[in-house]
């Protein structure tokens, strides 16, 4: 009933993932691997995947997790089969700023329900800030992304403009929410081994999920959170690339809406430090690099 999707490329996580998932799934389903040592971006694999799978519902998930509760399968079929329901999801966010950013934005819009640990299985932590059993997100953090298969085909992941590791799953959630609701449950816990990788790929494939997509989401705007995520990708983008006039003009497309007079002051003001400081800025990079 569940056709469920992994890019691997960790052996010894993918072994004991699937004897895990044997043990607590509780509904007859198929695990197709799509084996990727870096040999394709994650779209096209995943893509790969979905199409081979035989069943109505499509699960794809990271294979650093296991899943801590039994049934979930059931779980997930009686989410899925709800009425207008796109992505299920175990974290996900419900605002979408105008600066290109990851699924997560600030705490009061943030819902998780994940184990979060480490690679070498030392310590974990709950992260359970889910208020219902099915919260309203429009973007789904792409360690467990559920979707009825024929939902799947109208959207598909974006292999054209995501070559890579990163953003798919916040393009494809996003494009999804569009038409249907999104949603992160409760009652389904996974543990995750690691956490996400926040470099110049993350950041660059971000930045063509916002141009591609746009933030045109939410009915309110919420002006703290879109400076404090502008400030943040002010931040992220000059520390990759040089403070330049091309470059500014490139930042202030997704300058934020619906701005107080201080919040435009904070923002001008951190402007005119890059500016000031470009040159010092720039060495630094350049160091690095």
């Amino acid at each position: 009933m569940i056709s469920i999707i992994i890019s691997s490329y960790l052996p010894h996580y993918f072994s004991a993932l699937e004897k895990n998932i044997e043990e607590t799934i509780g509904v007859p389903y198929e695990i197709i691997k799509i084996d990727n040592p870096g040999l394709m971006g994650i779209c096209e694999a995943y893509n790969k995947g979905a199409g081979k799978a035989n069943f109505d519902y499509l699960l794809f998930i990271h294979e650093d997790i296991l899943f801590k509760n039994e049934d979930w399968g059931n779980k997930l079929i009686n989410h899925l089969s709800q009425k207008n329901t796109g992505i299920i999801g175990l974290a996900g966010s419900s605002y979408v700023p105008s600066a290109p950013s990851s699924w997560t934005v600030a705490e009061k819009y943030n819902f998780v329900n994940i184990l979060q640990g480490n690679k070498e299985d030392t310590q974990y932590f709950p992260i359970q800030t889910t208020k219902e059993n099915r919260n309203k997100v429009f973007a789904v953090d792409g360690v467990f992304l559920g979707i009825k298969k024929e939902n799947f085909n109208q959207f598909k992941f974006n292999e054209e403009l995501l070559k890579g590791f990163h953003g798919y799953d916040l393009d494809f959630s996003l494009r999804v929410s569009k038409k249907h609701q999104n949603y992160v449950v409760d009652d389904i816990l996974i543990q995750h081994f690691s956490g996400g990788k926040l470099d110049k790929n993350w950041l660059d494939a971000n930045i063509k999920v916002r141009e591609s997509i746009g933030s045109d989401f939410q009915k309110e705007i919420d002006p703290e959170t879109e400076k404090k995520i502008f400030l943040g990708f002010l931040y992220n983008f000059f520390e990759y690339y040089p403070v330049s006039q091309k470059n500014i003009f490139l930042t202030l497309k997704f300058y934020p809406k619906k701005l107080n007079f201080n919040d435009h002051r904070e923002i001008i003001k951190k402007y005119y430090n890059y500016i000031r400081y470009a040159r010092s800025i720039n060495k630094k990079q350049n160091t690095k690099n």
